[in-house]
């Protein structure tokens, strides 16, 4: 189920052990970044539980990123801990490429440990790789080893069908497309911003991604790692009214046609 709330509406999100999961896209301050103020109330709102906030980048950017964003500030005034994948990636995952062939990669553990709750943020981006960055990619990616990450960079299709398949081993999220402010353009960088207003959210990521695209002008079926999770069956899903109101027609990446080649296999 996908809700839809105002940008600076309290959440409903469950006080359980979590990891939060962040699309850091860049070192330096950008706006494609998540919102610190979102992140304090998720924070604000587990406080008392065993809470860690990871995303996924090699080990000096890492380190600069938490200090631009104050997560380290953040993580010591609510009790939370960083956990970077470059140092804690242990788990081992097995995957199938588009040929058939196993290849592993490493992730952090705790994004695959059920009864740890995963609450992924992620501003909505237009991107060079995959049309929108949400919240499906940010779960998958945001907590591999960095560079083996870079593994499942062989062509668009190989990648969206990468993350689609790493989104289906992991359980128990909760999703937040932090729409607030939207990229458009060439972001997540070159990208400018554009207000909407709206937090999309659910306990499934392919559902919010699914829903937020609709509402923001994107067909679902462009979007490479949807199409790979839904396997092109699309789910019956009704926007809720409020994204319905806010409808947008966000202005996407230069590179988009190059982006859709995928669909051709």
């Amino acid at each position: 189920m996908v809700e839809a709330y105002p940008a600076d509406a309290e959440l409903p999100i469950p006080k359980r052990d979590a990891l939060i999961v962040l699309a850091v896209h860049s070192y330096i301050p950008s706006q494609a970044n998540p919102r610190v103020e979102l992140v304090e109330a998720v924070l604000q709102s587990l406080q008392g539980r065993d809470v860690a906030i990871t995303f996924s980048m090699p080990k000096s950017y890492f380190e600069k990123a938490v200090k631009i964003m104050g997560l380290e500030k953040l993580a010591g005034k609510y009790g939370a801990r960083i956990l970077p994948p470059y140092q804690h990636a242990d788990y081992r995952l097995e995957l199938e490429t588009p040929r058939g062939a196993k290849m592993y990669v490493k992730a952090l553990r705790a994004a695959f440990d059920e009864s740890l709750l995963k609450v992924v943020i992620s501003i909505p981006v237009s991107h060079p790789q995959m049309i929108l960055y949400l919240t499906t990619p940010t779960a998958a990616l945001q907590v591999l080893e960095p560079k083996e990450a870079q593994n499942l960079y062989e062509g668009f299709r190989a990648l969206y069908k990468y993350i689609a398949d790493i989104y289906k081993m992991q359980r128990n999220t909760y999703c937040i497309a932090d729409g607030k402010f939207v990229i458009e353009g060439d972001g997540p960088i070159k990208g400018f911003q554009r207000y909407w207003g709206v937090l999309v959210t659910g306990e499934n990521c392919a559902e919010v991604d699914y829903a937020t695209a609709q509402a923001l002008g994107v067909d679902p079926s462009d979007v490479g790692y949807l199409y790979f999770y839904y396997g092109g069956v699309w789910p019956n899903l009704k926007l809720p009214p409020l994204l319905e109101k806010n409808r947008l027609q966000i202005k996407l990446t230069s590179n988009v046609g190059i982006l859709l080649s995928w669909k051709k296999g």
